[in-house]
């Protein structure tokens, strides 16, 4: 057995196998923990569970699931080749970067003309030097079918490095197939210079930089990248969808024409990024217009609490369907530097008879967003919230539940007999 890669999620190795009665080899994706996290679990179900819309000319396709010494193993069609990973010690030569990059975005394109956006694009879910020559997308964990969709802040996914501004779920945009564009960039970028463009200690900082940080563009950092290479690279990375290429075909397309120029010149002549390629789908801008100065308030309250730690109330007001949700959420964003958790609730008019059903609503999307935070957060918060509910902890836990698995498990409410309640009131 080969250990292709081990991100400490998922161990990707390579062995001989009997298939269909012959000796072959094939791929085995596995989770690499022995008593893996359901959600790991999960994703390789999910990613069986694609098998018929992943094509074997891009994609390494999953022939079957299975048990073996109680672990379970998704194993996958070997087309030969090596994880892009592996290739990243140093920084490409122009020539075979090209190369790569093209059969990538090749591949790319090809996902998301079967309705699918990846989410989780990285270089070790792509293999190339392929028997065929062309590249292959693997770690379908989080693929979706949805064309377009919302990503909660609390119920981020991915991988960090990687990300998408708007996978973070706090730049009040959608997640589509320019999604994985930035995260194709973000691989680009490391090909070329042999670092990520961002660094960052911990979750939150790494939100920090994608939403907000422009990175040094890899022309900067190498001074052999042709120019025209690293603007391609920096439109990919642009932090709104609006800005980045639309469509994988039309990175493909340039990275051709750069690929051409270099083959007969040996340079790359200037010219204007374009788009060739053509989404297939009507996407719509999402940005808030006519909104500046309802949203510039919003920011200008949270800066005054921030500064002098003294509460507000800032009140949203418009008829049903108005935008309010769109103005508040613009608070995301501004939320990260601080390290901010937002939480919300909606009032609902068709749940006008359930008791503090607002109020249940934004706290259980706290209980959501701690428990995603290191053992060492999550007992400050456990004590912390001890403290601020002290005798009425079990009153809490029994209105939300879930604030069981933070604070564990309350204390019973001291019951009087009706003489000491007499005494008392």
């Amino acid at each position: 057995m080969q250990i292709l890669w081990d991100d400490g999620e998922r161990t990707f190795s390579r062995e001989r196998r009997c298939q269909g009665g012959s000796d072959r080899t094939v791929l085995l994706a596995r989770a690499a923990a022995e008593q893996p996290h359901p959600a790991c679990l999960g994703r390789i179900v999910h990613e069986f569970g694609l098998k018929d819309e992943l094509d074997e000319s891009w994609a390494l396709r999953p022939l079957e699931l299975v048990r073996e010494a109680g672990q379970m193993h998704l194993v996958l069609e070997d087309v030969g080749g090596d994880p892009l990973v592996q290739l990243l010690a140093a920084p490409m030569q122009t020539s075979p970067f090209l190369q790569h990059a093209i059969s990538i975005a090749v591949a790319l394109g090809k996902l998301h003309q079967r309705g699918l956006v990846h989410k989780d694009i990285k270089p070790s879910h792509i293999l190339v030097n392929c028997a065929d020559g062309q590249a292959r997308l693997t770690g379908f964990g989080l693929t979706s079918r949805l064309p377009r969709e919302r990503q909660a802040p609390e119920t981020m996914a991915g991988t960090l490095a990687y990300m998408a501004p708007e996978q973070t779920g706090r730049m009040n945009r959608s997640i589509d197939s320019r999604s994985d564009l930035y995260s194709f960039g973000i691989t680009l970028y490391q090909m070329l210079t042999g670092s990520l463009p961002f660094t960052a200690t911990d979750p939150m900082e790494w939100v920090h930089c994608h939403i907000a940080k422009k990175p040094v563009a890899p022309g900067l950092r190498v001074e052999t990248i042709p120019p025209v290479i690293s603007d391609i690279v920096m439109k990919l990375l642009a932090k709104t969808a609006e800005e980045r290429y639309q469509t994988a075909s039309s990175v493909e397309h340039d990275l051709r024409q750069c690929l051409a120029d270099w083959e007969r010149l040996g340079t790359i002549n200037a010219f204007a990024l374009s788009e060739h390629g053509t989404s297939e789908r009507l996407l719509i801008p999402e940005k808030l217009y006519g909104r500046e100065q309802e949203v510039d308030t919003l920011i200008a309250a949270f800066g005054r609490i921030v500064a002098n730690g003294a509460p507000e109330l800032v009140l949203v007001t418009g008829y049903s369907g108005i935008g309010k949700s769109s103005v508040v959420n613009e608070l995301h964003k501004v939320l990260v530097p601080p390290r901010g958790i937002f939480v919300s609730g909606k009032f609902d008019q068709y749940r006008r008879d359930v008791p503090y059903a607002t109020l249940v609503q934004a706290f259980q999307s706290l209980v959501r967003t701690l428990l995603g935070k290191s053992d060492a957060e999550l007992a400050d918060w456990r004590e912390k919230l001890h403290k601020a509910l002290e005798a009425n902890a079990r009153l809490m836990t029994d209105l939300i539940p879930e604030l069981k698995l933070v604070i564990g498990e309350p204390p019973p409410v001291p019951t009087l007999d009706p003489q000491q309640a007499q005494r008392r009131f």
